[in-house]
């Protein structure tokens, strides 16, 4: 006589984190009652399966049975959903059995499921529909979990290492990966202790790590110290009209062009010129401390066998009769076509709220007050600590 298994369950699923739990009995009853106090303890991902054996005059089996189970998207036909499970030798006792199914918890995403079952190669039917404990329907895509209470609404804890051990992990692929609104409080808040994060927002490709965006008040503000931390270099450009001459009596001429660009002559006083370029830059930017990365200087020879660019200085100013120097070149720069060049300091380039008065001037040499030498401006590359 062929066995047959007349199906007299509810399955029920409950899914919190990584929990997949399955009540099959004649009606719903829940097999106890849990109150955590802190963090939930972990729980295995495993199924547990309830069903009664009968033959086909409705008397309970007894014995061991070898039994199969396979999840399908569908009632019938469809496309199984995971790995099936191969259960040997399970005892059954006046037609009763219990066991527990391993099953992938990436199985269980919220769509609808259909449970298979085989007993010694009986396809047993019709497929069972998978059902969701009501509390557990809240976890379902698109369920919303609301209420007035003094602590979370949902508490998600996890004590592992590693970039990917998120307490709560959300993507998306068009939207929001996590948001959060509120009508008085914080949208989103991020707390983090001593050296960690409190919040933070990651882009791999070209798009933004942290947006955001104000119809009329802030859309960014930086509370407490206000300090922003940024890796990103600024800079600065000087224009060559700013230039000085070193000395009243220097007989240095220049003629100033568009553009920001300076023609220089030497004049009718023999030797070595000096011109002295201001730079006015913040010592500190939103908190941090400026550096100075590098230094770019824009020229041009008339003729760099006779006039050219033999010393390139920048000084701090680090009192009124005192100053440290941030870099000095002494090679010659002789080219007769426009280009630049960059000097690199390694020391005393830091500004801060005390230090920040800056020196940049240049050195001259001309043998003839004939060919001039074009200084078309400066840049500087500005690091943050």
């Amino acid at each position: 006589m062929k066995k047959v298994l007349k199906n007299k369950r509810v399955i029920a699923i409950m899914a919190v984190g990584l929990l997949a739990v399955l009540v099959a009995v004649t009606g719903v009853v829940p097999a106890s009652a849990f109150i955590f106090n802190g963090t939930p303890p972990p729980v295995a991902s495993t199924i547990n399966y309830q069903g009664q054996l009968k033959d086909s005059a409705g008397n309970p089996l007894d014995g061991s049975y070898d039994m199969q189970f396979l999840f399908y998207d569908a009632i019938t036909g469809g496309s199984q959903v995971g790995s099936t499970i191969i259960m040997n030798d399970v005892l059954v006792d006046n037609g009763l059995f219990s066991i527990k199914l391993d099953v992938d918890q990436d199985d269980f995403d919220g769509r609808e499921l259909w449970l298979e079952v085989i007993v010694e190669g009986q396809v047993l039917s019709p497929r069972q529909e998978i059902l969701p404990v009501p509390y557990a329907l809240s976890l379902k895509p698109g369920a919303d979990i609301s209420g007035t209470v003094s602590g979370p609404v949902l508490f998600a804890s996890n004590d592992g290492d590693g970039c990917t051990a998120a307490g709560l992990w959300g993507t998306s692929v068009n939207s929001a990966g996590v948001y959060g609104e509120s009508e008085n409080g914080i949208g989103v808040s991020g707390v983090g202790e001593t050296g960690s994060i409190g919040t933070q927002g990651y882009n791999s490709g070209s798009g933004t790590g942290v947006y955001g965006y104000s119809t009329s008040g802030t859309a960014v503000f930086a509370g407490g110290t206000g300090v922003i931390e940024s890796t990103a270099d600024s800079y600065i450009f000087i224009s060559g009209n700013e230039l000085i001459k070193n000395v009243d009596t220097d007989s240095t001429r220049w003629d100033c062009l568009g553009g920001g660009s300076v023609l220089i002559w030497r004049g009718s006083t023999l030797g070595d010129k000096f011109i002295y370029i201001p730079v006015t830059l913040p010592g500190v930017l939103y908190g941090q401390n400026v550096k100075v990365e590098s230094i770019t200087i824009y020229y041009k020879c008339q003729d760099g066998t006779k006039n050219y660019i033999c010393n390139t200085c920048l000084w701090k100013r680090t009192g009124a009769e005192s100053f440290v120097e941030v870099l000095t070149d002494w090679t010659d720069r002789t080219s007769n076509t426009a280009t630049s060049y960059t000097l690199t300091p390694t020391s005393n380039n830091e500004l801060s709220s005390n230090q920040g008065i800056l020196d940049l001037h240049l050195r001259l040499h001309f043998e003839n007050d004939t060919n001039y030498i074009q200084f078309g401006g400066a840049r500087l590359r500005l690091g943050h600590d």
